[in-house]
């Protein structure tokens, strides 16, 4: 299977990927991001040193608050980008350098939101304690260093290898064609 991937990624020459693909291969990382800033985020981020914390409050937390208070956002966006890139029939002009990334951040914000509600359905006095600031803190880095490597690699104009997940969306879109 992991060969089926390198397969495919040899395939597509990064001389096609153009810039409109790079940037529009980006923005849908913006939807696990947000997530994981909302699941994760909000609990650890006050204990980080201030200047992060002053960063985080002038750049990113009103996109946060913002999707916080309207969550039919999330699914709404998230069904969106199902129907314009991942569908068979997609109105959109074939592009698979941007099918392949919003498909993966699609994978990602699943992934970011089951191990939101996981965390969420623990007992309180765990996810207060020091274990459970660990374990929050683990998947805040978790999803961050995710997303920041798929974006890099995006920028670049390169498919990220992230394990398991860039897997499962070359087996979605090899059985869609």
């Amino acid at each position: 299977m992991h060969s089926c991937v390198i397969k495919f990624l040899k395939n597509y020459n990064d001389d096609n990927i153009t810039t409109i693909d790079r940037f529009g291969s980006i923005l849908p990382y913006w939807l696990p991001l947000l997530e994981g800033l909302q699941n994760f985020g909000q609990q650890i981020l006050p204990d980080y040193p201030f200047s992060i914390m002053q960063i985080y409050k002038k750049t990113l937390m009103p996109l946060v608050i913002f999707y916080v208070t309207h969550p039919i956002l999330a699914f709404i966006i998230f069904f969106i980008l199902y129907y314009l890139f991942v569908r068979a029939k997609s109105p959109m002009p074939n592009r698979p350098f941007i099918r392949f990334n919003v498909l993966q951040s699609m994978l990602l914000f699943l992934i970011n939101s089951l191990l939101g509600a996981t965390f969420r359905a623990l007992p309180i006095e765990f996810r207060t304690s020091l274990y459970g600031l660990m374990l929050c803190n683990t998947l805040f880095w978790f999803v961050l260093s995710t997303i920041a490597y798929a974006v890099s690699k995006s920028i670049r104009g390169k498919y990220a290898k992230i394990p398991v997940i860039s897997q499962a969306v070359r087996i979605q879109i090899d059985n869609q064609s």
